[in-house]
């Protein structure tokens, strides 16, 4: 028994018609005609009963068809899932790190190709709560889970122009009195380097507040201001007219994947959470 006569069978079911089923394939009717009276054959009965051109289900034929078409319909909802798999769809919220992403999913999908990462900015999105969030520490223990990606060290991005830029280091309180660029309020890295500030005794004075890290790069390079800068991000673009100088004291924020405590991993998080643990340790390596 073949697919291929229960597909015909069925067909000409519905259609109660040799001549439109072979329309449909389009074949010729002698074809559907022998490949349905061998499998009557192959059965040792009848399936039809036939009144010249037209043909009608017996009884056999009624029951068969049951039984057909259910077998029919899970071949093809196999056939489609082999053709097409369903993706494994991996949320991440991110807010921190969004230099990191675009890299970061684009070699675990190419490693996963049954798997798709979805990633937004901005306020939660509450069919993806419980997923990951790329974070800057600290973070709410209480509620997260986390695994350190990496420590990315705080330093001053001044324009070649600067004087600052011929420093090998730098004490950051001797910036008190300069001017500064910065992401907007609320940013996770501003608040981050704003309270190192504050700990050397100052509050930095922003003069310009970038929405994106293209914009900050440019004020920079035209020497418009300073800005403390996370090293590795940083360096991700090639940046020829600004110099980065380390401070004294090595300031790094940390870079975590976070997730809710309330929400266990599945196995497919899981594998995305151990890629990124790799992908960042080798990001890390000098």
């Amino acid at each position: 028994m073949e697919l291929l006569q229960l597909r015909y069978f069925r067909t000409a079911a519905i259609l109660q018609n040799f001549t439109k089923t072979a329309e449909h394939y389009r074949i010729p009717q002698s074809a559907v005609s022998k490949t349905i009276l061998k499998l009557e054959r192959e059965l040792g009965c009848d399936l039809f009963t036939r009144h010249g051109k037209k043909i009608v289900l017996n009884e056999q034929g009624t029951l068969f068809l049951k039984k057909v078409d259910i077998a029919l319909t899970h071949i093809d909802a196999a056939i489609e899932e082999v053709k097409y798999p369903v993706l494994k769809t991996i949320g991440i919220h991110i807010q921190s790190g969004v230099h990191f992403i675009p890299d970061l999913v684009t070699a675990f999908e190419q490693s996963h190709p049954d798997s798709k990462v979805v990633y937004y900015q901005g306020e939660p999105i509450l069919s993806h709560e419980g997923e990951f969030t790329f974070f800057q520490l600290p973070i709410d223990e209480t509620l997260y889970n986390y695994r350190l990606l990496m420590e990315d060290e705080i330093m001053l991005a001044a324009s070649r122009n600067s004087t600052w830029a011929k420093k090998k280091e730098i004490d950051l309180a001797a910036l008190h009195n300069e001017p500064f660029i910065s992401y907007d309020k609320g940013n996770q890295l501003r608040i981050f380097t704003e309270r190192i500030c504050e700990e050397h005794g100052f509050q930095p004075s922003i003069i310009f507040e970038a929405h994106t890290v293209s914009s900050l790069r440019s004020m920079v390079e035209a020497n418009m201001g300073l800005s403390l800068v996370p090293s590795i991000s940083w360096n991700l673009e090639v940046s020829k007219h600004v110099q980065l100088i380390p401070f004294t004291t090595h300031p790094k924020r940390q870079l975590v994947l976070a997730w809710k405590k309330a929400t266990p991993l599945t196995a497919d998080k899981q594998q995305f959470l151990d890629f990124a643990l790799a992908w960042f340790n080798e990001l890390s390596k000098p």
